[in-house]
Parts: structure tokens; C-alpha cells; sequence
């Protein structure tokens, strides 16, 4: 079995690499956190009397540890798709569920465990410089300096714990993802009445944090209310995605692309891709959310309690959000990459229909324009909810007083990165095409 593992990812160590991104930066993450807590211990003298700094390498480890178990999902389930028929085949000749989903977990294993290594080398930089920024606020009286070295045990520690995460993550969404043939309908019912009830359950809970807002509470405890209301609509999110997308994208076709025929070949792309929008967008929208509602939190309620609340923005953004925003945006690239092979194929039938250069570029423009305006409406809204949300729980305060900086700026920034992205993986291999035959 671990012969077949080895064998099968070199045949297809090209659609591997794609996952290199998001593995690389938990890696990157879970160095950082091991690094920092190892030479913290190795200079505990420095330490006598002082704060543990512990804590601050540890909550990158552990939102980011969870942010992987779950984004990888997204990744497993379009390499299943790649490998279909290769999977079918070992299905045919006696290979069980649970063999198959090893065989993924195996190479997902491999692959971590070279990326990983690579990214405990660059670590060591990003331990100092993240260390000395929480110095900068914290003071050196709280964290004063030390050296950072590279650490045999610390390189071990981070390579093992992300390739068996990786691995474990690999092993299960596989096992999901494979269904036997004769039981489909029948789970694919309990998985919609598993949803409906995860998102009753989920809807109930952000009903009743809701609540409270409206309750008598100090506004630093509406402001935590508040966070943890972005929390529960990025898991709603997820638990509507792609249906949600799906109906923004034939209600944008129908008031804006009504009767322009590539924009609506453009449409029909993305609802015959819906995975891909869910992993897309889910996590875009979810990175957006996180970004605005710590900035409209920290520059309209904590501005009130504090003078250097932009400096405790970038702190908290820092340690408690950075390593799971890194981590979504590596996913979306990765997954950018595991969709270029998919994209080659549908480029080439394209040609063979005669659609022109032309035609071509502007239904790839088209799925980008729809896909990050729909992201981007998406957050939007749910922004607009969460400054109302502020601008009750701030009574005294005029609207024009209000600083709405965090409702646009860090949703259009990220929609244009999004944009680029989308574009020009999509377009990649007509753009490398072309550019090969001109040359």
C-alpha cells in the first residue's frame, strides 16, 4: 500500500504542488509558534518575573491548526475530482473506502512533509519580526529582547504536526467524499437534513447573541457580541454556500448580463462548477468579514477607550485573525492552481466550438466580474448589518460621526486582488498559449 502511495504521487506530483501554497503557510504559522515558545524557554531567565509570552505564540497555532483542518476540505474534494477515474479503477479492482482514503491521506502526507521543512527555514525570520512588533506594543519591560535561533526539536515538531494534520484532514474528507453507489440518494438525503439542522442550530444561537444587544450591557460587551455575531454569519455562510452564490449570480445575470450571450455563457460556467464557487467565495467572504468588523469594531469602539486603537488593531488583527486569513487567501491560490487543469479543458473545447481570442477573454472577464461582485455584495451586506449593529450599541453618536473606512476599504482591496486572481488562473493556459505561438 505505501508502495502504491509513493507511486501514484509521482504520477501525479504536477496536481500536488497545487496544494503547496496553503501548506506552505501553516507551516510558515506553525513554526512561528513553535520557534517562539521554544526560544522562550531557552531564555526563561529574561522571563523571571515577567508575563509568560507563551500565550501569543499559541493562538496562531491553534487557529490556524483548526482554519487548515477546514479549508482543506475544499482542496480534497477537487483532487477526488481529478483523479475520478483513477479512483474508479483501484474501486473496480477490489480497492475498499477506506484503502482510497489512505491512498490521498499518503500523498497529502508527502507533500506536507516536504513543504513544511522548506517553510520551518523561513520561519525563524518571521518568529523575530512578529516577537519584536508585539514588543512594540507591549514594551520591552513586558517582552524584552532575546535571540532567535533555529531549533533541530522545533524543525521535528512543526513537520510532524502538519503532516499528520494534513494527513488525518486528507484521510477524512476523502472517506466523505467517496460514497458507494448504491447508498447515494440515501445520504444524500441525511446530508441535506444534517445541513438544515446545523443551520436551525446555528441560525438559533445568532438569534439569541442577537438579543443581547439590545439588552443593557457595557459597550465593550455589545463589542464582543458583535464579533462573535461575524463569527456565526461566516458559519451560516459556509453552511449556504454555493445555493446562496448560485442565486446572486442568476439574479446578477438577469438585471445586468440579460442579453449579452458570453456573459451568459460566462454564468452558466460557474453554476456547472459550484464547488468552486463554494471555495471561492465562503472563504473570501469570510476574510472580508473578519477584516471589516475588526477595523469598524476597533475604530468606532475602541477609539472611545483608548488612544492607540489603530496599534491594537494591528495587534489583535496580528494574533488572533493573521494566521487564519493567511491561510484562507494560500487556499484560495492553491485551489486557483488545482482549477487550472479543469480550466485547460474547458478552453479546448471552447476552440473546438470556434469561440474566438476574443470571446474567450471577455467569458473568462465574465466569471471573475461575477464571481468577486457577488463576494463582494455578499459581504457588503452582512458589513452594513454589523455597523448598524455599532451604531446602535454607541448611543450617543451621530452617523456622520461614524468611521466608515472599515465597510469599504478593506472589501474592495481583497475584491481586487480576488479579480486578478480569478482572471488569470482562468486564463492562464489561453494566455501561455497564445503567448507560445506568437513567440
Amino acid at each position: 500500500m505505501l508502495r502504491l502511495v509513493y507511486y501514484q504521487f509521482l504520477h501525479n506530483k504536477k496536481q500536488w504542488l497545487g496544494v503547496s501554497p496553503v501548506i506552505f503557510v501553516s507551516s510558515l504559522v506553525m513554526g512561528l509558534a513553535v520557534n517562539g515558545v521554544i526560544n522562550v524557554e531557552n531564555n526563561s531567565q529574561v522571563f523571571v518575573g515577567l508575563p509568560d509570552p507563551k500565550p501569543i505564540f499559541m493562538f496562531p497555532i491553534v487557529f490556524g491548526g483548526v482554519t487548515l483542518f477546514f479549508v482543506i476540505s475544499s482542496i480534497i474534494n477537487m483532487l477526488v475530482e481529478i483523479f475520478r477515474d483513477d479512483y474508479e479503477l483501484l474501486e473496480v479492482l477490489g480497492a475498499s473506502r477506506l484503502q482510497l482514503s489512505f491512498l490521498v491521506g499518503g500523498q497529502i502526507f508527502i507533500i506536507s512533509s516536504i513543504i513544511s521543512f522548506i517553510a520551518y527555514l523561513s520561519s525563524i525570520f518571521v518568529t523575530s519580526n512578529y516577537y519584536y512588533f508585539l514588543q512594540y506594543f507591549f514594551g520591552e519591560n513586558i517582552l524584552p529582547d532575546i535571540p532567535f535561533q533555529m531549533s533541530a526539536v522545533g524543525c521535528i515538531i512543526t513537520v510532524v504536526l502538519i503532516s499528520f494534520l494534513a494527513f488525518l484532514s486528507g484521510c477524512f474528507y476523502t472517506f466523505k467524499k467517496i460514497r458507494k453507489r448504491k447508498s447515494s440518494k440515501i445520504r444524500h438525503v441525511l446530508s441535506i437534513v444534517k445541513r438544515i439542522l446545523l443551520l436551525a442550530g446555528f441560525s438559533v444561537i445568532w438569534l439569541l447573541s442577537l438579543q443581547q444587544i439590545f439588552q443593557d450591557s457595557t459597550i465593550l460587551a455589545k463589542a464582543q457580541i458583535i464579533f462573535n455575531i461575524v463569527i456565526l454569519d461566516i458559519v451560516i455562510i459556509y453552511q449556504l454556500s454555493p445555493f446562496i452564490q448560485s442565486c446572486f449570480i442568476k439574479l446578477l445575470s438577469i438585471i445586468i448580463f440579460r442579453n449579452n450571450f458570453m456573459f451568459i455563457v460566462s454564468k452558466w460556467n460557474l453554476l456547472y462548477r459550484k464547488p468552486y464557487i463554494k471555495s471561492i467565495s465562503a472563504a473570501i467572504t469570510g476574510a472580508i468579514l473578519l477584516i471589516s468588523s475588526f477595523q469598524m469594531i476597533s475604530q468606532n469602539i475602541l477609539s472611545r477607550f483608548q488612544d492607540d486603537s489603530d496599534l491594537e488593531l494591528k495587534v489583535a488583527f496580528i494574533v488572533y485573525v493573521g494566521a487564519p486569513i493567511l491561510i484562507v487567501l494560500a487556499n484560495i491560490i492553491s485551489i486557483a492552481f488545482l482549477s487550472s487543469h479543469q480550466e485547460k479543458i474547458e478552453i479546448q473545447q471552447f476552440e473546438i466550438l470556434g469561440v474566438s481570442n476574443y470571446q474567450m477573454v471577455k467569458i473568462k472577464v465574465g466569471e471573475a466580474i461575477f464571481l468577486t461582485f457577488v463576494t463582494s455584495l455578499i459581504a457588503f451586506l452582512l458589513n452594513i448589518k454589523i455597523m448598524a449593529l455599532i451604531y446602535y450599541s454607541l448611543e450617543d453618536i451621530l452617523l456622520d460621526d461614524m468611521n466608515l473606512l472599515g465597510l469599504i476599504l478593506p472589501n474592495f482591496i481583497v475584491s481586487i486582488i480576488l479579480f486578478i486572481l480569478i482572471f488569470i488562473t482562468k486564463s492562464s493556459y489561453f494566455i501561455f498559449k497564445n503567448a507560445k505561438i506568437i513567440s
